[in-house]
C-alpha cells in the first residue's frame, strides 16, 4: 500500500512541462497588455498621410498642363497653380478638413515639359509622413 501511495504524489513530467507552458503563455500575455505599444498609431497616421497625398495628386492630374490661376483652389485650371502650395489638408474646393488638421501638405511642380509633381504630408507628431511623385506632360 506505501508503494501505491508514494508513486501517486506530485506531477509527472508530462505534466510540470503542460504547467510551464501554460504559466509562460499567461504570463507573456499578461505582460503584453501591461506594456505599452510604442508606435500603435503610426500604421493609421501613415495610411491617412498616403490618402492625402494621393487625394492631392489626383486632383492635380486632373488639371490641364498650364491653364488660369485666378481665385481659390477650385477655380485653378492647371498644374503649375499648385507650385508652392503649403497648407493644412483641404478639400478640392479650399475648405478645410478640421479632422486632419495634424497633418500638413506640401506641393512642388518643378521642370519643363513633362513636369514633376512632389505632394509630400507631414503629421504635426514627426511620425507617418508620405511623399508621393508623378510626372505630367503637356498633351
Amino acid at each position: 500500500m506505501k508503494k501505491l501511495l508514494a508513486r501517486t504524489r506530485g506531477f509527472t513530467l508530462i505534466e510540470f512541462i503542460v504547467a510551464l507552458v501554460v504559466l509562460g503563455l499567461g504570463s507573456a500575455l499578461l505582460v503584453s497588455f501591461i506594456t505599452p505599444t510604442a508606435g500603435s498609431a503610426d500604421p493609421m497616421i501613415q495610411a491617412q498621410a498616403r490618402a492625402i497625398a494621393s487625394a492631392y495628386m489626383d486632383e492635380i492630374l486632373l488639371r490641364s498642363f498650364s491653364g488660369d490661376c485666378a481665385g481659390g483652389r477650385g477655380e485653378w485650371s492647371g498644374i503649375q497653380c499648385y507650385a508652392g502650395l503649403t497648407e493644412a489638408p483641404r478639400d478640392q474646393f479650399g475648405n478645410a478638413i478640421t479632422a486632419l488638421a495634424d497633418y500638413q501638405v506640401q506641393v512642388s511642380v518643378s521642370g519643363g515639359n513633362p513636369a514633376e509633381i512632389q505632394v509630400q504630408v507631414t503629421h504635426a507628431s514627426g511620425r507617418g509622413g508620405f511623399s508621393l511623385v508623378s510626372a505630367r506632360g503637356d498633351y
